[in-house]
């Protein structure tokens, strides 16, 4: 029996249906053909999916693209492995002696909406009842063609790319997303996706993303349904994907036990895995899909 689970992230429910009952005994070329068919349904569903300006979005080629930031003593971000937002690695500052940070500059163009969007978290060392919030910030400047800053606004405090003069909220265990949407300056060439990391605690970021227009939801659902998987796994996890993805497989209380970089058609071994319960999730990098699964 092939039984395929979609999971809908917006209203978060599972719909479980059956494609093929038991009854029926299909043989390994009639198979094929469904896959095959499936995944042709999924490269279609994709073909218009916004790209993401940014190189390397979730460091996974570590710094390549990446740079610090122009400030006096800024440094460059530790590449870490540990619990990433998706992929195999993410960015970090942790607690750092001074005022850093880091840039990507990416070439926009004027007059034209953009989304911006990245996951976080950020934590600190300062005590209750002390200014606890003033730990990372986003701090994103648009530049003309000779590289000279222009703003939308007088000042920072109306400028959602600098965090309106602000921080962001303090989320130490969480990955929070961090989204905005902006016009550019009439005069823009180019922007930098920029953070700033302050002293007293600690940020990691993962998954930065800018697209132009608005980040359609639309994107994320045709994601969702351009997924397929087996969803009860005996030796293996069959995937059909509109394109190369990271899947990560986690036990029923949240322990990544599996990831793995994964192109359409291919399988991951599942063989050495417990029976029970799993959670597989599918993240392109600009959209990210969960599956219930089962392992028998």
């Amino acid at each position: 029996m092939l039984n395929i689970e979609y999971f809908i992230p917006v209203k978060y429910f599972f719909c479980n249906f059956t494609l093929l009952k038991k009854e029926y005994n299909f043989k390994s070329i009639a198979m094929k053909k469904i896959f095959t068919i499936l995944g042709l349904v999924s490269a279609s569903a994709m073909m218009f999916a916004q790209t993401n300006l940014v190189q390397n979005p979730g460091f996974e080629s570590d710094l390549t693209s990446w740079a610090a930031g122009t400030g006096n003593g800024y440094t460059a971000p530790a590449i870490l492995t540990t619990n990433p937002h998706s992929g195999l690695k993410l960015a970090a500052y942790e607690l750092p002696t001074a005022t850093t940070g880091f840039y990507q500059n990416v070439p926009i163009a004027g007059s034209t909406q953009y989304t911006l969007t990245f996951w976080y978290k950020a934590s600190t060392t300062r005590p209750e009842g002390t200014n606890q919030n003033n730990i990372f910030r986003l701090w994103s400047v648009m530049k003309d063609t000779t590289g000279a800053p222009v703003y939308n606004s007088a000042t920072a405090a109306d400028d959602p790319l600098r965090t309106n003069n602000g921080y962001l909220p303090i989320a130490p265990t969480e990955w929070t997303q961090h989204t905005v949407v902006f016009t550019s300056h009439p005069s823009a060439a180019s922007i930098d996706v920029a953070f700033r990391s302050y002293g007293s605690g600690s940020s990691y970021v993962d998954d930065v993303q800018l697209v132009q227009g608005n980040l359609a939801v639309s994107d994320v659902n045709a994601f969702d349904k351009a997924v397929k998987m087996n969803t009860i796994v005996g030796n293996e996890l069959r995937l059909i994907l509109p394109g190369k993805a990271t899947v990560n497989i986690y036990t029923a209380d949240g322990r990544l036990v599996s990831s793995n970089r994964v192109d359409n058609g291919q399988a991951i071994n599942t063989s050495s895995m417990a029976k029970g319960n799993y959670i597989v999730t599918v993240d392109n990098g600009s959209a990210k899909v969960s599956r219930k699964v089962i392992k028998n």
